[in-house]
């Protein structure tokens, strides 16, 4: 009989969490020879990359060199590599983002990267299955206040807009183009808006409308936008601003592009920010938005909770206060990966 795995023989960290016994990485940050993508964020560095036909477009249109071979598997449907059963599962933030299910000798293991619990994102609510250990490789924090009642920040998003237009100017939403902007541009556009976008976020927006998201009136920006329209731009689209810019950004362009004149629209600029960093000293914006289309802190916790797991691996950048929490609520193994774990050198 063989014996059982736990987390630890089962998994370690390089460059990202590895499965030595499957040959896979998961969400790989140096090249290797077969990884697995849960989103296009990252760079898909990996000869063989397995994700989700719809992941796989994303990344095609980001990579431009070493363009690696693609495996891609639809969401729910298992599949073999060597011993183990593997199955994706949708994570929530875009369409065809994925968690990893390995089921290999009698035990099913989780791994999860970007995943958001509630139905504003553009790839449906994760599910949770039952799990014997779950990996956790969570990017940075997002503030609470991002996390908390995304559907009312949405709502009211749009009623800024609405009084912006009503006063006659012109809202511009500097947003995270990837997630943050495709999502703002669907709940916009239900609406009723048109949007005028940067070309980043639009090609984001088409792929997420290739993938089967419905969007209404979604444009390049391509010239001064309308008083009726409202404009989606990259938050690196605030450089420039300030008086001592060595050079005007996309915002500043903006704003010269629009006609003077007293009965010219002005444009009303809010950032939408999940305050996982500071804003731009420079950017000093009319509106701040705290909206995170990831989960925080409680929402992982609770995610892992309902698996069942009794043993959690965590990855360097996860937030500490993830396992502080989960040891907390009694999961019986809780450790952090990476070099200095791995080698016995405990803080």
């Amino acid at each position: 009989m063989e014996e059982r795995w736990t987390a630890r023989t089962l998994a370690t960290w390089d460059a990202g969490f590895a499965l030595p016994p499957l040959g896979l990485w998961l969400d790989p940050r140096r090249r290797v020879e077969l990884g697995f993508a849960s989103d296009p964020f990252g760079a898909g560095l990996a000869k063989r990359v397995i994700a989700t036909p719809e992941t796989v477009r994303f990344l095609r249109r980001r990579r431009r060199k070493a363009m690696p071979t693609f495996l891609p598997s639809p969401l729910g449907r298992s599949f073999l590599l060597g011993k183990a059963e593997l199955r994706l599962l949708p994570a929530g933030p875009l369409p065809g983002a994925a968690q990893l299910e390995v089921k290999l000798r009698g035990g099913t293991l989780l791994y999860l990267r970007r995943i958001l619990l509630e139905p504003v994102g553009l790839g449906g609510v994760p599910e949770a299955p039952r799990a014997d250990a779950v990996l956790v490789d969570a990017p940075g924090t997002v503030a609470p206040q991002a996390c908390a009642r995304r559907a009312d920040t949405v709502a009211a998003i749009r009623a800024w807009v609405e009084r912006a237009q009503q006063n006659g100017e012109i809202p511009v939403l500097l947003v995270e183009p990837y997630t943050a902007g495709p999502a703002l541009a669907a709940h916009l556009g239900r609406a009723g808006y048109e949007l005028r976008m940067h070309s980043a976020i639009y090609e984001s927006v088409r792929l997420c409308a290739a993938a089967g998201t419905a969007f209404e009136r979604a444009w390049p920006l391509g010239s001064a936008p309308r008083i009726d329209q409202v404009v989606l731009l990259p938050w690196s689209a605030a450089a420039g601003e300030g008086a001592d810019a060595a050079a005007p950004g996309v915002l500043a362009k903006l704003r010269e592009s629009v006609p003077a004149g007293e009965a010219s629209p002005r444009l009303r600029v809010a950032v939408v920010h999940d305050g996982s960093s500071p804003l731009p000293a420079e950017l000093r914006p009319d509106e701040v938005f705290l909206l995170a289309f990831t989960a925080g802190v409680p929402e992982i916790v609770s995610h892992v909770q309902r698996t069942g797991a009794g043993e959690v691996l965590l990855s360097p950048d996860t937030p500490v206060v993830i396992g502080n929490v989960l040891r907390e609520l009694g999961v019986a193994r809780v450790e952090r990966l990476g070099p200095p774990e791995q080698l016995g050198l405990h803080a």
